[in-house]
């Protein structure tokens, strides 16, 4: 049994199904379609359907811009990412580890710090990994690897 969906659509289809009539100057219908119209092609508006999705258009997967330049890996810079990472893991422990309306800070406090401190060489050695992999791709497509040292 067809769906409502499936209904709705062979309804439309049958209200917008209709035959091409070709009609002379007089008036008069014709079998066969005039020479001008033979000889012109059919125009069809709407992209030819065959059940199949239509396809999103390709881009390129490298355009015509620099690729960025990953920094190399700084101590700094992973314990400036960790300090504002234990803050914002100290504010969320603070306002949602609330029992009755008491707040545990010395607990928030706590998490904060584990997760700074777990969070600084994770950042290192992602940032490293990062910096590593453009080295290597650099130099496989024969470019310079020239980073800015901040």
């Amino acid at each position: 049994m067809p769906t409502r969906k499936q209904r709705r659509r062979a309804l439309k289809e049958r209200r917008h199904e209709y035959e091409t009539v070709w009609v002379d100057s007089e008036g008069n219908e014709l079998e066969e379609p005039p020479e001008e119209a033979a000889a012109a092609p059919e125009r069809n508006d709407r992209p030819k359907r065959d059940g199949t999705k239509p396809k999103a258009k390709t881009t390129q997967q490298r355009g015509g811009r620099q690729v960025r330049v990953p920094p190399q890996p700084s101590w700094r810079r992973a314990v400036k990412r960790g300090g504002l990472f234990g803050v914002v893991i100290f504010a969320v422990f603070a306002i949602l580890g609330s029992k009755n309306g008491q707040h545990n800070y010395s607990a928030a406090i706590l998490f904060g710090v584990i997760y700074t401190v777990v969070f600084i060489p994770f950042t290192f050695m992602l940032d490293r990994f990062a910096y590593n992999r453009w080295q290597r791709r650099a130099e496989h497509q024969g470019q310079k690897p020239s980073a800015k040292k901040r």
